[in-house]
């Protein structure tokens, strides 16, 4: 059975707006909610449902659904890893309110909630975001006093216009790794029964390797084999992995959401020791030359702004900015 997330304790209030605790079931407002916001990036249900249910059961979660005058408009989020993990004490806090409804006061009375609620779990910084295009926000953000800290730099490919020349770097790519005897397939045409654990392992290697400022948590094995097993916009068949000998040392694997919103890299990564032979471009390529076969028109990646060699394999590759993410601070005693 899928386990039901940690929800915070009871129902708070607010001014006019009362906060439940929300369940899986709220997933779908939460979509609803993240395609209103965001009209360009639609939020799949069943995805959005997937991450609520394989959230780390160590981490703070609480997570609450806004209503008002019998209506739900909004929700407000905190979370983050066990602090014995994280000693810095970084905690992730959010608001949002459809954009009919939207005022800075709704807005600052759920931040005041969710911020008294992190400074009395302990949280010493606070960490909050804004798609790029959300000016309002920005300056809502940056009025209580959150600076901006790093970017998410966000991409689009257009698999129609850049197909031949993708597939013609497919080919260079494929014969550089069979010279260095290194071997690309998917996870599905893998026959070795412990290729999970060491994916996992190697994973967590790539994962603490990008530029952060929040300090990386290593997630358990079980939340690693339900995100590759269970994702509803995962396949064996559409994950490819990059093995040098007995060894796994990449892996890239495009996300397709089952019924609505654009196809985009879930995670590309691979082992120190590997870097520097192409694996990385190699394992992107397969990813869209495959996309182009299934007829994807365009893909979609997101990158740490100062993470320069998946920036610049971005840039050759042929893909385009579109706005990403901001992520902002702000210290929780101020």
């Amino acid at each position: 059975m899928t386990p039901t997330p940690v929800v915070p304790p009871t129902t708070l209030s607010v001014g006019t707006m009362a906060l439940r605790p929300a369940t899986l079931d709220d997933a779908e407002f939460d979509a609803r909610l993240d395609t209103a916001l965001h009209p360009d990036e639609p939020a799949d249900p069943a995805m959005t449902r997937h991450w609520w249910s394989n959230e780390d059961p160590a981490w703070t979660t609480e997570r609450w659904v806004v209503r008002e005058n019998d209506r739900d408009i909004g929700t407000a989020s905190l979370q983050h890893a066990p602090w014995e993990k994280m000693p810095e004490r970084f905690a992730h806090v959010s608001a949002a309110v459809l954009p009919e409804v939207r005022t800075d006061g709704r807005l600052a009375a759920l931040y005041e909630v969710v911020e008294a609620r992190a400074r009395g779990d302990g949280a010493l910084t606070l960490v909050s975001g804004s798609h790029e295009s959300e000016l309002e926000r920005q300056g809502f953000l940056q009025g209580r006093g959150y600076r901006e800290e790093r970017r998410m730099k966000a991409w689009e490919l257009d698999l129609v216009r850049h197909r031949g020349r993708l597939l013609d770097m497919l080919e260079r790519s494929r014969e550089r790794m069979r010279a260095q005897g290194i071997v690309l397939t998917t996870l599905g045409q893998d026959p070795d029964p412990a290729k999970l654990q060491k994916l996992y392992r190697m994973s967590n290697e790539a994962e603490s390797d990008i530029p952060t400022t929040v300090p990386y948590v290593e997630s358990p094995f079980e939340t690693f084999r339900k995100w590759i097993e269970e994702s509803p916009g995962l396949r064996p068949d559409r994950i490819w992995i990059a093995r040098e000998g007995d060894a796994i040392v990449g892996i890239s694997m495009l996300l397709y959401p089952p019924s609505v919103g654009h196809v985009w890299t879930d995670w590309t990564g691979t082992a120190r020791r590997i870097r520097g032979k192409g694996v990385a471009r190699g394992l992107k390529l397969e990813t869209v030359a495959q996309a182009i076969g299934l007829g994807v028109p365009r893909v979609r990646t997101a990158n740490d702004g100062e993470n320069a060699p998946i920036l610049h394999l971005n840039e050759d590759m042929g893909y385009q900015r579109i706005p990403g993410w901001i992520e902002y601070h702000r210290a929780a005693s101020s």
